[in-house]
């Protein structure tokens, strides 16, 4: 277990390089299509630099007792990546458009207020809830959801921008409390787009070589999913990945035909409900 002072030294060091990674971008990266549906490198950058204000500003009035949603924001759980997903989007094409040339040098100042701000809770506010749209927040918890904000959507800049696009390995250990169910962030209700219910539950297994989520299985209901450690219940496919790519699929970021005839995913069971997965799972 880490302490909270190890967990936002890595956020520090990964939005400084992340600041250094693209001061680095020439300037026709910038309007370049990223991975994210919709956006461009620029767009990317813009969402980035509203999650670290809207990440602060909910830290702030929390640790004062203030959880009501902000205006224009719905209560707390009730939010979902299919609800949110368009104006999210409009949202950041918005910010980028107004930033103009401070984009960059917003996305620093954002990220060092949101990183001074978590630096300076108390033990006791630490603990404090905090309104996101997905569910109530423990303070302390959004260094990891900041960190899984940077690693994916690093990702998704990196993934437009060339073929050999790979998570930074120091954000995988706060992605994956994110997707686990100890973290009342509904990190993995964000990720997940309801549908028509199956006749029966879905069950996917992960086994995963490296580190890996609280619990291997993903069971859907249509509505729903939960995640669930591997009992009686057989799955009705298991895929067999590394700790990316599990993140990757579970965030909507990997074509899985694409993945399986890379080698990097093997399905074992039922390939035509492995093909399902990405009807779920899509992420924003």
């Amino acid at each position: 277990m880490t302490t909270f002072a190890e967990r936002l030294r890595v956020l520090t060091d990964e939005s400084n390089r992340l600041q250094q990674y693209f001061e680095a971008l020439p300037a026709e990266a910038w309007t370049k299509p990223s991975a994210c549906t919709q956006w461009q490198v620029q767009d990317v950058v813009a969402h980035l630099v509203g999650v670290a204000e809207f990440y602060a500003g909910t830290v702030a009035r929390g640790v004062q007792g203030d959880t009501a949603p902000p205006a224009g924001r719905a209560p707390a759980g009730t939010g979902t990546g299919a609800s949110a997903a368009e104006g999210i989007a409009q949202r950041s094409i918005a910010a980028r458009k107004d930033l103009g040339d401070r984009l960059l040098a917003t996305f620093a100042a954002t990220g060092d207020h949101l990183n001074r701000t978590l630096g300076s809770l108390t033990p006791a506010e630490r603990k404090k809830p905090c309104y996101h749209p997905g569910g109530m927040v423990a303070a302390e918890n959004f260094v990891e959801l900041r960190l899984k904000e940077l690693g994916v959507h690093e990702w998704d800049v990196r993934a437009g921008l060339g073929p050999d696009a790979h998570l930074s390995a120091a954000t995988f250990p706060a992605i994956l409390a994110t997707i686990s169910e100890s973290i009342a962030s509904g990190s993995l209700r964000w990720a997940f787009w309801s549908g028509p219910a199956p006749t029966t539950a879905t069950r996917y297994r992960f086994a995963i070589a490296g580190p890996g989520p609280s619990k291997p299985d993903l069971v859907i209901d249509g509505q729903s999913v939960r995640m669930e450690d591997a009992g009686a219940a057989p799955p009705g496919t298991t895929f067999h990945c590394d700790t990316e790519t599990y993140i990757l699929l579970v965030y909507g970021r990997l074509d899985l035909d694409r993945s399986m005839a890379s080698g990097r995913l093997r399905v074992e069971g039922d390939v035509q409900l492995a093909r399902t997965f990405g009807q779920w799972f899509r992420g924003i």
